[in-house]
C-alpha cells in the first residue's frame, strides 16, 4: 500500500492531464521514494506510459534497452534506434508518457545530451502532448538542468524536489503503536518511506531496531554507508564529519577542531557544501541571528543517518561481538531515550507547527520558526532556545518537555526567570508536553500535548 505523498500525486496527475507537452523534473536522494511516488501517480493515472530504468553500462546497451521497451509500446516489432536523438524523435512525434529514471546515467554517457532533448522539445513544444518525467538521484546535477546556463532553462513545467515525509506521514507506517512509541520510530526512522516499510508492528520497538539495524547481516546494518558510498567516496573525512555531528560537535570550528590534522579548513567547507546539496545535511542560523552568525550549526537531515552514526558506526567494533540484546541494552537504550529521542521530539514539535501554520491553523501566521540564541555576559549565561515562532507581534517561545512529568506553574516560573535573566524579546510562551499538563491557567499559553501532535 503506498503511504503520503499525496500533494506530490495532485501535482502530478494535473500536469500529465493536460493537453499540452509537459516536461517534469523529479529528484532527491536515493531511496527517498521518487520512483514509487511516479509508479503510484502512473497508476493512478490509468493510461499507458513507457518507464525506463537507465543503467550504468554503455551508452548502447541503454539506446536498445530503452528502444525495446518503447517498440513494445508501440507494437512495431523489432527496432532499434540509432541514437538517443532519433529515440526522444520518436516519442515526441507519437505523444507518449516517457519516464527515465536514473536521467544522469544518461547524460554520463552521452555528452550534450540535454541540448539534444532541448532541440526535440522545441521542435515538437505546439504540437507534441508528450509528457516526459525525468527523475534522479544526484540532486547537484538535478537541479542544474532549469538552471540559465543549461540548454533545458525554460522548458521545463515543473521541478519537483522529494524531500523525507513528516512525522505524520511516517506514522502512517505503524498506526496501531502507542503514542510514544510513534515518537520513537520516528526518532529512529525518520521520515524515509523505504525504512519505515521495514517496521513489523507485531514485534516491539527493541525488537524492530534489533532485527533491522544491530544483528549481523540485518536489513539496515550497513544500509547508510553502501547507500551512500557513490556519494562520499569523492569526499574526505565525510564519515568522520557525520560522525562528530552525530555526537554533538556541530559548529564549523568544533568539526575542523575536532578533526585536527585531517582537514584544513577549506576542505571542510567543500565537504559540508557537498553534503548539503546532496540533502544530507543542513546549515542553520538561530532566528535572532544573522546568516554569518558564528554561532551557525550543521545537523544531519535523516534521523536513521543521525541514529547510525551515534550508536552503530560509532560501537562498529563491539557490534561485531555482543549479543545484539546486550548491544542495544548497554550501548543504545538509555542514551536513546534521555537524550537522543528528546531532540527529535523538538523536530516532531516543530514540524507540527509548520504543518498547523501551512493548514492555516495558527494566527497570526508564522513568519520563522528555528532555534533562538540567548546571551547574558554579566550574569555569564548563555544558550538556546530550540523551538521558537516569530510573527507579526515577535517572539514566541516553546519550551519542550519529553519527559515523564506534567508541566506544572513551577516549571512556567523557571522558565520566565530564565527568560528575564537573559533579556529574551518575546510576547507568549508555549508548551509541548509529553505527559501534558497541571497548571492553573492554561488559557494564559500555548499547549501541545502528545495527543495533539498525532490528531490529524
Amino acid at each position: 500500500m503506498f503511504i503520503g505523498r499525496k500533494e506530490e500525486i495532485t501535482d502530478l496527475l494535473n500536469l500529465l492531464n493536460t493537453d499540452k507537452q509537459e516536461n517534469i523534473v523529479i529528484y532527491g536522494r536515493r531511496r527517498i521514494g521518487k520512483s514509487e511516488l511516479i509508479k503510484e501517480t502512473l497508476k493512478q493515472f490509468g493510461k499507458q506510459y513507457i518507464f525506463y530504468q537507465a543503467k550504468e553500462t554503455t551508452l548502447n546497451d541503454n539506446i536498445a534497452s530503452l528502444s525495446n521497451i518503447i517498440t513494445k509500446h508501440f507494437n512495431l516489432g523489432e527496432l532499434t534506434f540509432n541514437s538517443l536523438e532519433d529515440l526522444f524523435t520518436f516519442v515526441f512525434k507519437n505523444d507518449a508518457v516517457l519516464v527515465i529514471d536514473e536521467y544522469p546515467y544518461l547524460t554520463a554517457l552521452e555528452k550534450g545530451l540535454d541540448s539534444i532533448l532541448q532541440a526535440v522539445i522545441d521542435e515538437y513544444k505546439n504540437t507534441s502532448k508528450t509528457k516526459l518525467v525525468l527523475l534522479g538521484s544526484y540532486i547537484d546535477v538535478m537541479k542544474r538542468l532549469n538552471e540559465a546556463d543549461n540548454p533545458l532553462f525554460g522548458r521545463i513545467s515543473r521541478m519537483m524536489f522529494i524531500s523525507e515525509m513528516n512525522y505524520q506521514d511516517a506514522s502512517l507506517f505503524y498506526p496501531n503503536v502507542d503514542l510514544e512509541t510513534k515518537v520513537k520510530y520516528y526518532s529512529v526512522f525518520g521520515g524515509v518511506p523505504y525504512y519505515n516499510s521495514l517496521i513489523d508492528e507485531t514485534k516491539t520497538f527493541k525488537e524492530n531496531v534489533v532485527e533491522l539495524i544491530i544483528k549481523s547481516n540485518s536489513v539496515l546494518g550497513d544500509f547508510v554507508e553502501m547507500v551512500l558510498s557513490k556519494e562520499l567516496r569523492k569526499l574526505n573525512n565525510a564519515n568522520a564529519v557525520f560522525l562528530l555531528i552525530a555526537n554533538g560537535k556541530n559548529k564549523f570550528n568544533d568539526i575542523l577542531t575536532s578533526l585536527g590534522e585531517q582537514s584544513s579548513s577549506a576542505a571542510l567547507s567543500y565537504v559540508l557544501n557537498d553534503l548539503i546539496k546532496m540533502d544530507l545535511i543542513s546549515k542553520t542560523t538561530p532566528i535572532n541571528e544573522p546568516t554569518t552568525s558564528r554561532r551557525t550549526y550543521y545537523q544531519i537531515n535523516d534521523n536513521y543517518i543521525d541514529f547510525y552514526y551515534r550508536y552503530i558506526y560509532n560501537y562498529s567494533s563491539a557490534r561485531t561481538i555482543m549479543a545484539p540484546d546486550k548491544f542495544y541494552d548497554e550501548l543504545i537504550n538509555e542514551n536513546f531515550n534521555e537524550h537522543f529521542v528528546p531532540t527529535k521530539f523538538e523536530k516532531i514539535a516543530k514540524e507540527y507547527l509548520i504543518i498547523e501554520n501551512k493548514l492555516g491553523n495558527i494566527s497570526p501566521s508564522l513568519l520563522e520558526i528555528g532555534k533562538y540564541w540567548y546571551d547574558n555576559p554579566l550574569l555569564k549565561v548563555n544558550g538556546e532556545f530550540d523551538v521558537v515562532t516569530k510573527d507579526k507581534n515577535g517572539f514566541i517561545v516553546y519550551e519542550v518537555k519529553y519527559t515523564n512529568k506534567k508541566v506544572t506553574n513551577n516549571v512556567i516560573n523557571k522558565l520566565k526567570l530564565q527568560l528575564e535573566r537573559c533579556n529574551v524579546n518575546y510576547y507568549k510562551l508555549g508548551f509541548v508536553a509529553k505527559s501534558g499538563f497541571d497548571l492553573e491557567s492554561e488559557e494564559k499559553y500555548n499547549l501541545i500535548t502528545l495527543e495533539n501532535l498525532y490528531d490529524f
